[in-house]
């Protein structure tokens, strides 16, 4: 039960960094844009709706999300062991 809601946790927190403009990912991205880019990412924010719609019916969320989710979970727990001395 515990290891489920570890692995949702790290599902839901990588999925949040995607940077599409619904998602926290397009807010942390935005201040490192140069003024051109940022101008355009803003403009076409509908567009960024419609593909992050587009990729989460398809199912290509789950194809991109879950090698992260594998890496981000092994190093938790690396880290956990590391700490813990497991």
């Amino acid at each position: 039960m515990i290891s489920a809601t570890i692995s949702i946790n790290i599902g839901l927190g990588v999925f949040n960094l995607i940077p599409l403009p619904p998602l926290d990912g397009s807010k942390i991205i935005m201040p490192f844009l140069p003024y051109n880019a940022k101008r355009w990412f803003i403009e076409h924010e509908t567009i960024f709706y419609i593909i992050f719609v587009a990729i989460w019916i398809t199912g290509l969320a789950s194809i991109i999300i879950s090698p992260v989710i594998d890496i981000v979970s092994s190093g938790i727990l690396g880290l956990a062991k590391l700490i813990f001395g497991i």
